[in-house]
């Protein structure tokens, strides 16, 4: 099992950053001490349910500015209380990462760590972001608990906090030297639904800034598994441009904002904490951080798409797409509606699979007539979209930039096993 970055950054990422341009149980909130949470070489995390405290993460100013952040000035000096005339819970988000106190150390001196009660994870099949390394988080306030669901995404309370970290090798045959973080990005459940926040770390990796309007990290290059260069525009999303991935559309028709990877299926993994290999779930619930999870057996799991002794080709595409491709093709997603395409897990009907499926918007150019033509990848549209790197003909539309070549095959090969079925 790979070791989260986090704990592979060290001083030798200062060099990198020269290099190259500058793109959430324990009992305490974050911020109120600077212990590393058990996920890591020198856990503390004692695993005892919360005691019942406070638990709000953020530092909240003094005015009702509506979530927009302070000046940083008051950070940590109160005791978590919301905002004057912020609805309870509320979690004022600040221009600073640092002050979340999510987090300890800096990346600069490879020590940038989570605090006790800011929980560590990995999902079983990750969403791919141009091969970024990823290292995930999951901080559910002191006297809360998320409530287990078998199917959707975990039901987290208000206050929780995701946060994701996206960071490159130098060279991906050595992937725990040189480890630059470009950004983190935070999802934040508020008493009227979750907010989204990207932060970009400084050259100097000693801060992550609030990026409301994203950024672009022109020309960023690393060496791939294979020793290959690779050169591309790396994307920070605008705030408002999460809500294209990360959204459901209500029964009002209106869309909002939801995590996707936090659900039990991607969950039901182990990871190491505190030198313990232990279930990711099981130690989400004995910290008291989660309520209702079922006897092991009956909790679903996601394989890694990736490893064939896990699955057949086809759980394994299936899984593939889910992760990927499911947040907006699904009949609850904008993309999904105006398609018909649902690559959601759930979907057993092959027609709105895309077998033998025009699409309703794709347009021309985009390698066939069918989203599937069964038998027959190299005519399908589904993974042309999904192959190509050609701006508003790949798929996801924001995202990637670079195609994952892993994922690409791992699709054709689902679609040339089908039955040749000839499309009309």
């Amino acid at each position: 099992m790979r070791a989260p970055y986090m704990t592979r950054l060290g001083l030798a990422a200062v060099l990198l950053a020269a290099a190259v341009a500058a793109c959430s149980g324990g009992d305490d909130p974050p911020g109120a001490d600077g212990t590393p949470d058990s996920g890591n070489p020198t856990p503390v995390d004692s695993g005892t349910p919360d005691a019942g405290d406070s638990g709000t993460p953020s530092t909240p100013d003094s005015g009702p500015d509506a979530g927009e952040p302070d000046a940083g000035v008051d950070a940590g000096t109160d005791a978590g209380t919301p905002d004057a005339g912020q609805p309870e819970g509320t979690v004022t988000i600040p221009n600073k990462l640092s002050e979340l106190g999510l987090f300890t150390g800096t990346p600069a001196t490879g020590d940038f760590q989570p605090v006790a009660g800011n929980v560590p994870y990995e999902l079983t099949t990750p969403l791919f972001s141009d091969y970024s390394l990823k290292s995930r988080t999951l901080y559910v306030p002191a006297g809360k608990a998320a409530v287990y669901s078998a199917s959707d995404v975990l039901d987290l309370p208000v206050g929780t906090i995701i946060t994701k970290t996206f960071a490159f090798p130098a060279d991906f045959r050595e992937p725990d030297k040189n480890v630059r973080p470009l950004e983190t990005r935070i999802l934040v459940r508020q008493p009227n639904g979750w907010e989204a926040y990207p932060y970009v770390w400084n050259d100097a990796l000693t801060e992550a800034d609030k990026a409301v309007g994203g950024k672009v990290f022109k020309n960023f290059e690393f060496i791939d598994a294979e020793g290959v260069a690779k050169k591309f525009d790396y994307l920070v999303p605008q705030r408002n441009q999460c809500q294209k991935c990360h959204h459901v559309v209500d029964e009002q028709d209106n869309q909002q904002l939801l995590p996707i990877g936090v659900k039990a299926r991607y969950l039901n993994r182990d990871y190491v904490y505190g030198g313990q290999t232990l279930n990711q779930l099981q130690h989400l619930a004995d910290l008291g951080k989660l309520t209702g999870l079922p006897p092991a057996i009956q909790v679903p799991r996601a394989p890694d798409a990736f490893n064939v002794d896990e699955a057949s080709l086809e759980v394994r595409a299936r899984t593939y797409l889910d992760i990927n491709c499911a947040h907006c093709h699904n009949p609850k997603a904008q993309p999904g509606i105006t398609s018909r395409l649902f690559l959601d897990i759930k979907t057993t009907d092959e027609f709105s699979l895309g077998h033998c499926k025009r699409p309703g918007s794709a347009g021309s150019g985009v390698g066939g007539e069918f989203d599937i033509v069964p038998g027959d990848h190299a005519t399908s549209i589904l993974w042309y979209r999904m192959n190509t790197e050609e701006s508003g003909k790949m798929m996801p539309e924001i995202g990637r930039a670079l195609r994952h070549d892993a994922g690409s095959q791992l699709i054709a090969d689902w679609i040339d096993a089908m039955p040749p079925r000839t499309c009309k």
